[in-house]
This record gives C-alpha cells, structure tokens and sequence, in this order.
C-alpha cells in the first residue's frame, strides 16, 4: 500500500510540475490539455491503492478465523481446536444442520471423552470423531451429506495433523463399526 502512495505522490509532482511549465510556456488557456496527463498518470495507482485497502481490511476483518472457518453449504460451523490438535464442533451448528433430536444428556452418556463444554459461555460441545460416529447413525439425507463433509473437512485433517505431531488420543470407544 505505501508503495502505491509513493507512486501516485511522484507522478502527481510530475504532473504539477508539466503543468506549471505547461502555463508558463503556454499559458492558462492550455492548462485544460494537461488534465488528460493527470488521468493517464493517476488512474492505475489509484486502481492499486484502492485494492491494497480493500485487501487489508479483509485481511484485518477475517484474521480471527483465519484457517479456522468452516461452513457447509453456506452455513457458519463452529470449530475449536485445542492443544492435542483434536478439533470441537459446536452442537447448535449441527442441530441447526442437521437437526437430529439426541439431547446433550444423551450424547454426553454415549461420548464420555467426544462431549465438552467449551466457550463462553460454555456451550455444548462434540470431539471431531464422537460427531463422525454419531453422524454415522443419523440416517436422514442431510445428515449423510454433512457427514461426508465432517469427514472431509474437519476430522481427516484433524487426524493428519495428530500423526504429523504424534500425539495419540485416549481410547475412542465410540467409533462407528462402518
């Protein structure tokens, strides 16, 4: 961005400067000639600069998320991360996806260690593989097709990041046998 200022302040100087010379030699019925110099030289770097702040503010509105947002099919998912690389996804996105009925009492008895409360406030929480294995067991279309894409997009790369790093997680007796 700088560099686009610095390129519109030189060839803005040199514009004033063609122009004062321009109405020196010519005088100031000419100086309506020297108005096409300024859009000629002016008009890509403001075109740059222009797109080095639309980037920037972009860069700034999405540094929260970024590498960390996830939506299917155009609908925000909530996703943490802790420090075993094993990835958190929040109920309420599921249910508002899905919309299968297992209460929070029921998926914390079937998934001991796959349901947390995280956040705040503290929201109810599924591990990466308790959602696989429950999305597994879900049998409407919807469920199947974000199933697929839980796999896809949140458990495999979770998975590969585990193995990159070695880290090994307590038994998960709650994978599905599919």
């Amino acid at each position: 961005m700088i560099a686009a200022v610095k390129t519109i302040a030189i060839r803005l100087a040199l514009c004033v400067l063609v122009t004062w010379l321009v109405w020196r030699w010519l005088g100031a019925s000419s100086l309506a000639l020297t108005a096409v110099l300024y859009g000629v030289a002016l008009a890509r770097p403001l075109i740059d600069l222009g797109s080095a702040v639309r980037h920037g503010m972009r860069r700034a509105n999405w540094r929260d998320v970024e590498g960390r947002h996830f939506a299917f099919r155009g609908r925000a998912v909530s996703v943490v991360e802790d420090a075993d690389h094993q990835r958190w996804i929040r109920l309420a996105d599921v249910r508002a996806i899905a919309g299968f009925t297992a209460s929070d009492g029921a998926l914390r008895n079937t998934y001991p260690n796959g349901w947390s409360l995280r956040g705040r406030p503290a929201e109810p929480h599924l591990s990466d593989e308790a959602l696989l294995a429950h999305l597994a067991k879900e049998r409407s279309p919807t469920a199947a097709k974000l199933r697929l894409w839980v796999e896809r997009e949140i458990v495999f790369p979770a998975r590969r990041q585990r193995e990159k790093h070695g880290v090994r997680l307590e038994s998960l007796d709650f994978r599905s046998s599919d």
